[in-house]
């Protein structure tokens, strides 16, 4: 996955409660096949939400409006995320183009499924997050930093706010590395074990 240090974007105010995992990504778009830069879910984020019943856009909803088309971050509802513990949610997110989620909670699972694939879920107080869908409405397409460096959110109006993340999960983003990531790093100590394991125990390992 990509390396997360600090973005700067346009900011998209979300302010629906409980959108779950069914939500983020319909089932029905699960039968495609996701492979990164050929087919990915980017259609399929929040396509209900997005979309009426003739699969026309809403005109109402935020994502669809000129001023916050090409959000990389999104100022969430109260418990984003919830729901089923489907991966293919935060694939969704990533492949809309979505780095950074900014909300008051989300799903527990669906938070560690973000940090896995590249994304921020940076938990704010309602007050701030609140503050931020005022600011996003009234100036729209106004943009927002994340620092995972210092832990902070910078409003438009230059407010801080820090958020908490925990410290392996952190450096791991900073690195860009995700479970594969982190067992490659001892690769050198895991195939140096393997060919010692060989010399010392031969008949075990012909059995393998």
């Amino acid at each position: 996955m990509k390396p997360f240090t600090t973005l700067t974007a346009i900011a998209a105010p979300l302010d629906i409660a409980k959108i779950d995992t069914g939500v983020i990504l319909p089932g029905r778009f699960m039968r495609i096949r996701r492979i990164p830069g050929v087919a990915d879910y980017a259609d399929a984020f929040v396509h209900d939400l997005r979309f009426d019943e003739k699969d026309q856009p809403r005109a109402d909803f935020p994502l669809n409006q000129p001023p916050y088309r090409g959000a990389a971050i999104l100022v969430t509802g109260m418990d984003f995320g919830c729901g089923s513990s489907r991966e293919g949610a935060a694939y969704a997110v990533l492949d809309f183009g979505v780095r950074a989620l900014i909300g008051p909670s989300f799903g527990d699972v669906f938070v560690s499924n973000c940090l896995q694939n590249g994304i921020v879920p940076a938990v704010l107080p309602i007050a701030a997050v609140r503050d931020l869908w005022r600011q996003l409405k009234e100036h729209p397409g106004a943009q927002i930093t994340v620092d995972l460096v210092k832990q902070a959110v910078i409003a438009p109006d230059g407010t801080r706010h820090e958020f908490a993340i925990d410290a392996t999960r952190k450096e791991r983003l900073l690195k860009g590395l995700d479970d594969v990531g982190v067992t490659l790093e001892h690769l050198q100590q895991i195939e140096a074990f393997e060919v010692s394991y060989r010399q010392r125990m031969p008949w075990r390992a012909s059995r393998i």
